[in-house]
């Protein structure tokens, strides 16, 4: 009756070994787990944050772009204003220039009429 106590006191504590095992491994194997989920999230972050950085520096590039493409196309713009304004003072220069011949070949020819006038009344 001693040994059927012992054998079963034995029995007791190795099924209470074997429950003990099995806990600590199902809490190892949870906690694993949990950094195994852990690591992930993290991982999926970070890439999602490189992309998001990635997005911002595109539209950056992109931004910049456009504005250096703006930046040169109204410096074309004013380049073209200014040589239209040059190119208006030239014709308007040269306009008055003409006009100035005309008045003073108009005033020759006058003053050649007033001559030979004079000189036709000199000989009467």
């Amino acid at each position: 009756e001693e040994a059927e106590k012992v054998r079963l006191a034995e029995e007791a504590r190795i099924a209470e070994e074997k429950r003990k095992a099995e806990e600590a491994r199902i809490a190892e194997e949870k906690k694993k787990a949990k950094e195994a989920r852990l690591a992930e999230e993290a991982r999926l972050a970070e890439e999602a944050r490189i992309a998001e950085e990635k997005r911002k520096a595109g539209e950056a590039r992109i931004a910049g772009e456009k504005r250096k493409a703006e930046e040169a196309r109204l410096a074309e713009a004013a380049r073209l204003a200014e040589e239209a304004c040059i190119a208006e003072k030239k014709r308007k220069a040269e306009e008055a220039r003409i006009a100035e011949e005309k008045r003073k070949a108009e005033e020759a020819r006058i003053a050649e009429e007033k001559m030979k006038a004079k000189g036709a009344r000199l000989a009467e």
